[in-house]
C-alpha cells in the first residue's frame, strides 16, 4: 500500500504547487489559462484593466482554496489513510469526486470543456491510487 500512498502524497502536493502558483504568479497563471481556452496566450489584452484584475483576484481565491483543501488531505493522508482507517479513504474520494463533478459541469455547461479535460488528468492520477487501496480499507 505504500506506493499508493506515496503516489496520493505526490499527487496532492502537486495540487499544492498549482494552488501556490495561482496565488503567487497570476499572471503566469493568465498566459497558461488563455492557451488553454483561447488557443493564445495574449487574449488577456482584450480584457480591459478592471476586468484583468478581478481575473487574477479570482485565480488568487482559487489557489487559495486549492491550498486549504490540499493541506487538508496531507493531513488525511499523514494520520488516519495511514492508520487505514476508512473514513480517510471516503473522505479522499468523496472530496475529489464532488470537486471533479462540480467543477467539470460547471465547465462544460459554461462552454470551457479544455477545464474538464484538464480535471480528468488530475481525477485519474486520484482514482488509481485510491481504486488501488480500496480492499485495505475494507477490512
Amino acid at each position: 500500500m505504500s506506493l499508493w500512498w506515496y503516489w496520493l502524497v505526490i499527487v496532492t502536493c502537486g495540487v499544492t504547487i498549482f494552488g501556490i502558483i495561482l496565488v503567487l504568479l497570476p499572471d503566469f497563471m493568465q498566459l497558461f489559462f488563455n492557451a488553454m481556452f483561447f488557443s493564445t496566450s495574449q487574449a488577456h489584452t482584450t480584457f480591459n484593466e478592471i476586468a484583468y484584475s478581478y481575473i487574477k483576484f479570482l485565480y488568487g481565491v482559487l489557489g487559495a482554496v486549492m491550498v486549504g483543501w490540499s493541506v487538508t488531505l496531507l493531513f488525511i493522508l499523514a494520520g488516519p489513510f495511514h492508520r487505514r482507517q476508512r473514513e480517510a479513504w471516503y473522505a479522499i474520494t468523496v472530496s475529489v469526486l464532488v470537486w471533479f463533478i462540480l467543477d467539470s459541469s460547471l465547465s462544460i455547461s459554461a462552454g470551457f470543456w479544455q477545464n474538464a479535460v484538464f480535471n480528468t488528468v488530475f481525477i485519474v492520477f486520484f482514482a488509481i491510487p485510491l481504486a488501488a487501496t480500496y480492499r485495505y480499507f475494507q477490512k
